[in-house]
């Protein structure tokens, strides 16, 4: 309870014998003390001057105190001073005068357990009344230097206290187009953000207030004074107020002072100035550079995007709003960007991009996500208002696309076919369609499959499954590589459809349940992952193989879950529902994958027993602007939750479809979105022959 100097005490008595006799007192009872004896009255004050003591013992039956006298000078002290009264006799009546004069108690030496216990009461107290001063000024000069700080930033800033709006700085109220700061506060949140964004800033609030939420910006639409919509790019700080947990949104204010130089250029010569996209010939050279990238998984997909009947737009709002009406076309775009995304302006009403996405479904969902934005929209331009459909045209981009020039024209091709037959359409190119079958002859690839089997060249990929409202760590979803002749990694849609024309695929679930097992037991993860086909579900002899091997790499069970996808466990529902129930009885744990795409995924899940749903990414896509695939994806959590199985979100790419399903009330998420947090390493070793991804 001392600090380095010891308790300082002063003593005012005549007699070396009191003072003596507190010191031992206080040092038997573990208190190094420093007595200061004051003998006469003026003596008082160059003690607390000088010495700075924590307390005041006044021997009261000698004479020359005035015990009220002495109480009030420490009194005047910055934090005042306790006053103990030291006499021979202590009773009650002695007890109640005393406190009287303002003195905090009476002791006595002859009990001298009472007088320790009394001195080490009343110095607590007054030490934490005197952190208590110290912590009240201390947050009232934080407030008021808070205060001035948020009135004075260039940034917008908006305090949230329980979905309300209890502060804001004028930047905020100038930005949203209100009169003073008066009439946001007390607003609830939600009423400044448009309806298809409430989601998404409901769950990164909630987020952020249980500490959960990254340095992510959300991209969103505020929705101003007088209707308008305003995209702003938000970011979230925990803050407290008054005590209480609350969050800080935060409007950065984007100035070209804070752009680098090679930024400034890129935006004054490489961009176009009404878009912010790539002009044509610069959106070449970067296509060209990111194609000779490896992709590290998914698939590229380009796409080609142009307005239908634009010509019917000049009656509505006249031809010189229409470059206004691009840029509003532009910006609604801008809002199905991801980080790896490239988009460029062609001229005119063109408009290309590239995308990276899990599965070339996943770039149709997106595709289908921008029809029905624009479809939606009311754009605005000059007090007029006109309405717009578009076209998407769309084609995978695989190992062997040849020429940029090739894919621009195919794709091109694709979007003019879907706008001929109507428009408000997405148009898949032939070689897209056909994308799902093997890019070379199954004879070439079953030869290469047999030579990776025999000569171990399969590798494990370990991409984390991390916590959203639901707590894990070490929790991995196992994906395949095959090692070409090159040594480069060749991705599973490239060589398993081959593998499942042929009768392999069998094995190559064999070999990967095998490395599973020995990732295991060499680098203890709580959980992997680990999918079987449709040759795995309808093999009779899988759970012998699994015994014999699991009792071999000497593993737990529970370590494993194994996954089917939806597709294969609606056209095997019997299969899948006794494999599930064998595997659960063995100790292994079962769940089924890419749910929601399917006819009844809801019935699915009410029929086969499962630990886990995995929720397919192509709902992800765009889910911040989408309300059917929100509404889509909550009932499948919200029947989940009622059966007791945990949920999983596939294909996660970015911060605004976590913040959704933090509200959605989705357990745990993965895909890219968790790598680039930095949580996936690519280091490889070899365990017992296998090349495993270290975790």
């Amino acid at each position: 309870m001392a600090d380095s100097l010891g308790v300082r005490i002063v003593v005012l008595t005549g007699s070396d014998e009191n003072v003596s006799a507190i010191n031992t007192v206080l040092r038997e009872g573990g208190h190094p003390v420093h007595c200061i004896r004051v003998e006469k009255g003026n003596g008082l004050d160059d003690a607390l001057n000088q010495h700075q003591p924590d307390m005041a013992i006044l021997f009261a039956d000698e004479p020359g105190f005035d015990p009220a006298v002495v109480t009030a000078r420490l009194a005047e002290q910055s934090s005042p001073l306790p006053l103990l009264i030291a006499r021979g006799r202590v009773d009650e009546q002695v007890i109640a005068t005393a406190m009287e004069c303002g003195a905090r108690d009476v002791i006595s030496l002859v009990h001298r357990n009472r007088l320790l216990a009394v001195v080490e009461r009343e110095l607590q107290a007054h030490r934490l009344r005197t952190a208590l001063d110290g912590v009240v000024s201390s947050a009232s000069v934080y407030k008021q230097e808070l205060r001035d700080l948020i009135e004075g930033a260039s940034e917008a800033i908006a305090d949230v206290q329980e979905g309300i709006v209890v502060a804001v700085n004028s930047a905020w109220a100038q930005l949203f187009g209100y009169a003073d700061i008066s009439a946001v506060q007390e607003l609830p949140v939600m009423d400044l953000f448009r309806a298809s964004d409430q989601q998404g800033v409901k769950g990164a609030l909630v987020a952020c207030l249980k500490g959960k939420w990254n340095d992510d910006s959300l991209n969103v639409a505020g929705l101003k004074a007088d209707g308008g919509e305003l995209p702003v790019e938000i970011q979230l700080e925990k803050v407290t107020i008054d005590g209480e947990p609350a969050v800080r949104v935060i409007v950065p204010i984007a100035t070209t002072e804070e752009k680098t130089p090679a930024e400034l250029l890129e935006q004054a010569v490489y961009k176009d100035p009404s878009t912010g996209f790539f002009h044509r010939h610069y959106f070449l050279e970067r296509l060209d550079q990111r194609l000779l990238e490896p992709l590290g998984g998914g698939t590229r997909t380009l796409v080609y995007i142009r307005p239908d009947n634009f010509a019917r737009v000049h009656d509505d709002i006249g031809l010189i709003a229409t470059e206004a009406l691009l840029m509003r076309f532009a910006e609604l775009l801008r809002e199905f960007m991801q980080p790896a995304d490239i988009y460029g302006r062609f001229g005119g009403t063109m408009f290309v991009a590239l995308l990276e996405r899990g599965t070339i479904n996943d770039a149709e969902a997106w595709a289908q996500s921008v029809l029905k934005g624009v479809a939606e929209k009311v754009f605005e331009v000059d007090e007029k208002s006109t309405s717009l459909t578009c076209t998407v045209g769309l084609t995978e981009v695989n190992r062997e696309f040849g020429s940029v020039a090739n894919i621009l024209q195919e794709v091109e091709k694709a979007c003019r076919a879907g706008r001929d037959a109507g428009g408000n359409r997405v148009q898949m190119t032939q070689d897209s369609s056909a994308s799902m079958r093997t890019r070379e002859t199954d004879e070439i690839w079953v030869q290469r499959l047999r030579n990776a089997l025999m000569k171990n060249r399969l590798r494990l990929i370990h991409q984390p499954v991390t916590s959203l409202n639901e707590e894990i760590e070490g929790v991995f979803d196992t994906r395949v590589r095959l090692l070409d002749e090159q040594d480069n990694l060749v991705l599973p849609s490239e060589f398993l459809p081959a593998a499942e024309r042929a009768g392999m695929v069998k094995n190559i679930d064999r070999w990967v349940i095998g490395a599973s097992f020995s990732f295991c037991s060499a680098k203890k993860p709580e959980q992997v992952f680990v999918r079987l086909s449709l040759e795995s579900v309808t093999d009779p002899t899988l759970m012998d193989w699994l015994q014999a091997r699991q009792h071999s790499a000497r593993i737990r069970p529970e370590q494993i879950c194994f996954q089917v996808s939806e597709e294969v466990a609606s056209q095997q529902l019997k299969q899948t529902k006794a494999l599930s129930g064998q595997l659960r009885e063995a100790g292994y744990r079962f769940a089924v994958d890419h749910v929601g795409t399917g006819r009844d995924s809801a019935q699915l899940i009410k029929h086969v027993p499962m630990d886990f749903v995995k929720i397919d990414g192509s709902l992800m896509q765009a889910l911040h602007r989408d309300q059917d695939s929100q509404k889509t994806v909550g009932q499948l959590t919200q029947l989940a939750k009622e059966m007791g199985i945990h949920t999983i979100a596939e294909r996660v790419e970015d911060a605004n479809t976590m913040a959704v399903l933090w509200q959605l009330g989705i357990g745990y998420i993965q895909g890219n979105y968790v790598q680039m947090q930095g949580v996936v390493l690519e280091d490889t070793q070899t365990v017992r022959g296998l090349s495993l991804a270290e975790s």
